[in-house]
């Protein structure tokens, strides 16, 4: 009940003082806005992200890759570097608890013409028959190739939608491209793709994808550069296949460690922990307006107290004890600074709701989030800064003499 009553004494007291008090308010409402919106957007895209790799698997995705050996490096030359189509059959039949799995090469960057003279430059990929079901990378018209295809060599090539576009005027079904020394048909062109800033090394949307022993006889880097990628059906079943996998690896190669092996359960624990970093980091920058916002709401209660010296004198020569004096101050305090974190939360939640719709209209694939931490932190930060900005001028005012108060 006491409460109740300083309260409505603060309100009063601080609607007394109409554009001071808005001014305050303003201070922190723009701390809390800051706050919830920047960390709102900071999610955002960790969720964007973390939606793109799952799809793929996640943390379920082993990446086995070539590298140079440090030791038995002489041994190469009794097999065939890097890894082959019988490396992934023997990987496949040798390991339990394998969803998927497929054999790939990157081959960069390069100049492609079409059947229409019409030049243009895109992302080269040569891959096996499970390539594209892998990576969640559904054809849009044709179809894809398959792995008998893949093994007599066909002259066939899957397109992106972007380097179909460019590359022909009307359907690119059945038309033909040439890139180097390789001249494939287009038996499909895949759908347009949202994921965004996470890639394999090429584009999802701007690629052709050869069959790898296609590409194998005129492009010499295929089978140095090729990469396996095994996806397991239980992250806890990682460690496992990844022991398994090495074993067999090094037997085939004859004991040279020329591969190395990717987790990517330990990859997504440390891109969570460097993007939980990065958003403690934009708070504490935002948070540091909500710390302005205290000293203006510190410099207003210190210039109150002064203004009204007679009244706290009035008061205390009345029975009001030093403790209600500061009690109601306090209140004050409160009031104006709960009032800017609940405008500022509002009003950031709003704009986030609001961005989030704006770059959904350039990026599809941004996942739009708004952060209840950071919503939950701007309220009690908010509310903890006024009272412990408003602690000062509540405790002058508390221990004013009523006698010389009263004389002001």
């Amino acid at each position: 009940m006491r409460w109740a009553v300083y309260l409505a004494i603060a309100a009063k007291a601080l609607s007394a003082h109409k554009l001071r008090s808005m001014l305050t308010v303003l201070s922190i409402t723009l701390g809390a806005f800051a706050i919830v919106l920047m960390t709102s957007l900071a999610e955002g895209g960790l969720l964007t992200l973390s939606r793109g790799i799952e799809q793929l698997g996640g943390a379920r995705l082993i990446l086995i890759a070539p590298k140079e050996p440090v030791r038995a490096e002489r041994k190469k030359a009794m097999y065939v570097t890097g890894f082959t189509r019988k490396d992934r059959d023997h990987l496949a039949r040798g390991i339990p608890h394998v969803a998927e799995h497929t054999l790939y090469a990157m081959l960069g960057s390069r100049d492609v013409t079409s059947d229409e003279g019409d030049e243009d430059r895109t992302d080269l990929v040569a891959a096996d028959s499970g390539f594209l079901d892998a990576f969640r990378m559904p054809v849009g018209r044709g179809r894809a190739f398959s792995d008998e295809e893949d093994r007599r060599r066909a002259r066939v090539c899957v397109a992106g939608p972007k380097l179909a576009a460019r590359l022909w005027r009307g359907d690119p079904i059945g038309r033909w491209v040439t890139v180097g020394a390789l001249r494939c048909r287009v038996i499909g062109v895949l759908a347009a793709s949202e994921r965004m800033g996470f890639n394999f090394g090429f584009s999802w949307d701007d690629l052709l994808v050869a069959p790898i022993d296609t590409a194998a006889d005129v492009e010499k880097d295929v089978r140095s550069s090729a990469l396996l990628v095994l996806k397991t059906d239980d992250v806890r079943n990682n460690d496992p296949v990844k022991r398994i996998v090495n074993a067999l690896l090094v037997e085939r190669h004859h004991g040279v460690d020329d591969f190395t092996l990717y987790d990517f359960s330990s990859i997504m624990e440390q891109f969570e922990a460097v993007f939980a970093t990065m958003k403690a980091i934009v708070g504490l920058i935002a948070g540091v307006a909500l710390l302005i916002g205290g000293v203006g709401v510190m410099n207003m209660m210190l210039v109150s107290v002064s203004e009204r010296v007679r009244e706290i004198g009035i008061r205390k020569a009345l029975g009001a004890a030093p403790g209600d004096i500061s009690a109601q101050f306090l209140c004050e305090a409160a009031l104006l600074s709960g009032a800017g974190g609940l405008l500022g939360v509002a009003g950031g939640a709003l704009a986030a709701g609001l961005a989030s719709s704006i770059i959904r209209r350039f990026t599809p694939g941004w996942v739009g989030a708004i952060s209840t931490t950071a919503v939950i932190a701007a309220l009690l930060v908010s509310s903890g800064v006024g009272v412990a900005f408003g602690w000062l001028p509540a405790r002058r005012a508390g221990r004013l003499d009523p006698v010389a108060a009263m004389r002001r």
